[in-house]
C-alpha cells in the first residue's frame, strides 16, 4: 500500500500502539498522521514511442475525487484498478476506460484497501488491508463478488508483486525499515533478498526478472532480481526526490519528478530526459502504471494542500 508524499518525520513517541501507527504512516503510507497529505488524482494518457521520441496525449483526470486516489493498476486494457477515497477510507475502485465509469471492488467498514493487483491463475485481486486497529494484512478479493480471503496472516506487507501463482515478491515492514522477501506459498518457505528497500516493485518486460528500488549510499537505485536464484544487479539511479518508476519496454524506464515525466534508457546509460511537462508547475507526479498492449499510461498527480 502506497500513499505517496514522504515527509521523513522523525518523532519519538513511547506508547507502542501510537509508535506503530506512525511507523505505518511514514514508512508504508508515505505520510505523517500529524501533517496531513496532499490531494492526489489519477490521470490517463495515450503514451507511445515515435520517431521523434515519446508522444503523450493530454492527460485526462479520471478520478476527480477529494482525498487520496492512488496506486493505479491495469487489470486489462479496459479496466484500471486504484485505491480511491470514500467515506473517510480507501476502497478499491474499478474504472472502465471504454465506458468512463467507476464501480467498486471492495467495501470494508473499519478498514482501507491499497495496492490492488491481479492474482495469476485466479479470478481475484490481492490488496493490502489496513484496519483501523492497526492490523495490516494481505487479502484476496474475488472479481465476481464475495467475501475477501486472508492470504498471509503473519507478515506486515507493504508492497507486493506476483511472480507466479505460487511465488510472491513483497516488501515487509521490519522494525523501522522494509525488507524485500520472496515467499513461496506452495511450500510455505521464504527468504530475504535485501534489507532497507523502497516501494516500487515491477515485473521487467520480456524478462524473468523483477525490479525493485533500494536506498544505498544516499541514492535510490533501481535494481533487478532473479526470484529463483536471488541474484541482483543495479540498473539505474532515480532522479533526486523520486521514489517511483515503471517500465516502458525492457530497456526504458519512466518516472515523474515534480511536474515532469522523464525517461531513462538502461542500454545507453545516459541521463534522465524530460519528455512531458504539466502546465501547473506546483503538481508532483508520483506513481505510474503502463499498459503495453494499448499504450495507455496512468499517473498519479499530487496537488499542494
Amino acid at each position: 500500500m502506497r500513499p505517496e508524499s514522504t515527509k521523513n518525520q522523525h518523532i519519538t513517541i513511547y506508547h507502542k500502539s501510537v509508535r506503530d501507527l506512525i511507523l505505518i504512516c511514514t514508512v508504508l503510507l508515505g505520510i505523517s498522521p500529524i501533517c496531513g497529505q496532499s490531494e492526489s488524482e489519477v490521470y490517463l494518457s495515450d503514451f507511445v514511442s515515435g520517431e521523434g521520441g515519446f508522444e503523450v496525449s493530454a492527460p485526462m483526470n479520471i478520478s476527480r475525487n477529494p482525498g487520496y486516489d492512488n496506486q493505479p493498476y491495469f487489470l486489462s486494457g479496459d479496466d484500471l484498478l486504484y485505491a480511491r477515497t470514500r467515506n473517510g477510507q480507501t476502497d478499491i475502485a474499478r474504472y472502465s476506460l471504454s465506458e468512463q465509469k467507476t464501480t467498486w471492488l471492495s467495501d470494508t467498514p473499519g478498514g482501507s484497501e491499497y495496492s490492488p493487483m491481479k492474482i495469476p491463475g485466479r479470478n481475484a485481486v490481492s490488496a493490502i488491508r489496513l484496519d483501523t486497529d492497526g492490523l495490516q494484512r494481505l487479502y484476496s478479493y474475488p472479481l465476481d463478488g464475495g467475501p475477501p480471503e486472508l492470504l498471509i496472516a503473519d507478515l506486515k506487507i507493504g508492497y507486493h508483486l506476483w511472480y507466479s501463482p505460487e511465488i510472491l515478491i513483497c516488501t515487509v515492514l521490519i522494525e523501522d525499515r522494509m525488507d524485500l522477501m520472496v515467499i513461496n506459498l506452495k511450500d510455505n518457505t521464504q527468504y530475504t533478498v535485501q534489507k532497507g528497500v523502497g516501494r516500487s516493485l515491477h515485473r521487467i518486460p520480456d524478462s524473468e526478472r523483477i525490479s525493485y528500488t533500494a536506498l544505498e549510499e544516499g541514492d535510490i537505485l533501481v535494481k533487478s532480481m532473479d526470484p529463483e536464484s536471488g541474484s541482483t544487479a543495479i540498473l539505474a539511479t532515480l532522479p533526486t526526490g523520486v521514489q517511483d518508476m515503471c517500465w516502458f519496454k525492457d530497456y526504458s524506464l519512466i518516472c515523474g519528478q515534480g511536474n515532469e515525466l522523464k525517461s531513462y534508457n538502461i542500454r545507453d546509460k545516459g541521463s534522465w530526459k524530460s519528455f512531458y511537462v504539466f502546465e501547473n508547475s506546483k503538481v508532483n507526479i508520483t506513481r505510474l502504471a503502463y499498459y503495453h498492449p494499448s499504450g495507455v499510461l496512468a499517473m498519479v498527480v499530487e496537488t499542494p494542500d
